[in-house]
């Protein structure tokens, strides 16, 4: 019995070229096909001044915008004026600009256990106490009638 070659699809048998160039197959697309040389695979590209998000966001948090503080007025950059915005109203007591504080400081490493070691002001024995005390209790939850 032999062998059969191809895929039965009446796929077109593989040519040799008589210059002793290799066969068309698998990596080896016809030459009529081949990129000429000097000529690149997408000839006309990307646009030279197109951008893409992560730039566009990088230069729109870059720019500025006045900030009143009280009675004095600065010009920081919108990222920093964000930034101020959350930890006001999370002075303020708004529980959800609290968290993404938090999250954004421990995003940037200031929430690290080995700089809050030397930062973090020293307990008594009494405070000590009472803040243990604080966490390992645990909230009873009312029931709905």
């Amino acid at each position: 019995m032999t062998a059969k070659r191809g895929n039965g699809l009446g796929a077109a048998p593989k040519r040799s070229t008589l210059s002793g160039r290799s066969e068309t197959g698998y990596g080896r697309p016809p030459e009529h096909g081949r990129f000429k040389p000097g000529q690149s695979g997408n000839p006309k590209g990307r646009p030279k001044k197109s951008r893409n998000a992560k730039t566009i966001i990088r230069r729109v948090l870059d720019s500025t915008v006045t900030v009143r503080e009280g009675d004095h007025t600065r010009t920081v950059s919108k990222l920093e004026g964000i930034i101020l915005r959350q930890v006001e109203g999370a002075l303020k007591g708004d529980p959800k600009a609290a968290l993404a504080a938090l999250r954004m400081m421990a995003q940037v490493g200031l929430l690290d256990s080995r700089e809050m070691v030397d930062d973090r002001p020293q307990l008594s024995a009494a405070e000590q106490a009472i803040v243990d005390e604080l966490f390992e209790k645990k909230p009873k939850r009312r029931q709905r009638q």
